[in-house]
């Protein structure tokens, strides 16, 4: 697989989690939304992570839909410029990891050499070609693009090894700068063979930090454009940087 990849571009399927509940931003949604419809400047901010992915030319994107799907669906249809775009529709909350789980069973996606793998309500700036050679180079299994910031206490820590590979995770803590999961990861779809059995688990805590340090994930480092908009103070950040069109890099 690994010298095929090489040789050839591999096709990619991208998954874009958009069925959070969006509790903290419910002074902006009003529960009439979900947070990946929220409009910033002018467009939904999913939208912003689908032209993202037409930009890396990805030409097919699951999008992982539950809480407000009808939304999404209406809007977006199956098709956003040259993006085909399905579903994988969540009848009940499954977690991110359960989400992605399901996401990844679709036909298209097991068709795949590789999966790209979204939150759908954050942004971040990132060189897809940088992931596939990270990811053939080291042999791995996934790839996390990895943002340095001042004050990490709202996500966490990530820990990588002089190869860059993923040794820990850090808790929540206030104050100190390091490097954090962007949201962004790049996968082999059997990569689902060592999820949790349970249908409703976090990819985070459930599966990333179980298999972290043992397993064959690895770090790609930016210090491009990042935002999360789940809180009402970020989500008012976006609004003007994209009207700035600060994320474009």
């Amino acid at each position: 697989m690994k010298e095929s990849l090489m040789k050839q571009k591999p096709t990619i399927t991208a998954i874009i989690l958009c069925g959070g509940m969006g509790t903290r931003l419910r002074s902006i949604t009003q529960d009439q939304t979900c947070k990946p419809m929220v409009d910033v400047a002018g467009k939904p901010f999913l939208e912003y992570l689908l032209d993202y992915c037409i930009s890396q030319n990805i030409a097919h994107v699951i999008l992982a839909v539950g809480h407000h799907r009808n939304t999404i669906m209406e809007y977006f249809g199956h098709q956003h410029k040259n993006l085909t775009i399905s579903y994988s529709i969540e009848e009940h909350p499954l977690g991110t990891g359960g989400a992605l789980k399901q996401a990844l069973s679709q036909p298209y996606a097991q068709q795949s050499d590789l999966i790209l793998a979204l939150n759908g309500d954050s942004f971040i700036s990132f060189s897809l070609t940088e992931m596939i050679e990270q990811l053939n180079n080291q042999n791995a299994e996934l790839i996390m693009v990895l943002r340095s910031l001042d004050n990490t206490g709202r996500y966490g820590r990530v820990t990588v090894d002089e190869h860059n590979k993923l040794i820990a995770f850090e808790e929540k803590k206030g104050g100190h700068p390091g490097n954090i999961n962007s949201g962004v990861y790049l996968m082999r779809p059997n990569l689902s063979d060592q999820f949790p059995r349970q249908n409703t688990f976090s990819f985070e805590t459930d599966f990333l930090e179980a298999e972290i340090g043992h397993a064959p994930f690895y770090g790609v480092y930016t210090n491009n454009y990042f935002i999360d908009i789940g809180t009402p103070e970020d989500y008012q950040i976006a609004q003007r940087d994209f009207a700035q069109q600060q994320h474009i890099s």
